[in-house]
């Protein structure tokens, strides 16, 4: 399961809608979109805070979706 499947699920399991979750994180709805539609990742920063808002790991998170797997694990050798 991609990234912005996994959110989108977390999401809807908790009653939220898109608007909610961008005020809670303090970024735009069209933030929230891209990350849904797979067309954008969040900063490690939003993927703490989306894990505390869950109540899941950021292993949870991203596990699923090996190319965001791989970034992340890029960024780290730079």
């Amino acid at each position: 399961m991609k990234l912005g499947n996994q959110l989108k699920k977390l999401r809807k399991k908790h009653n939220m809608f898109q608007e909610d979750l961008s005020k809670r994180l303090n970024v735009s709805r069209q933030a929230v979109y891209k990350w849904e539609s797979n067309k954008g990742y969040p900063d490690i920063e939003n993927l703490i805070e989306l894990s505390d808002i869950f109540n899941v790991t950021i292993d949870e998170i991203i596990r699923s979706d090996d190319k965001l797997r791989e970034k992340i694990s890029v960024g780290d050798n730079e």
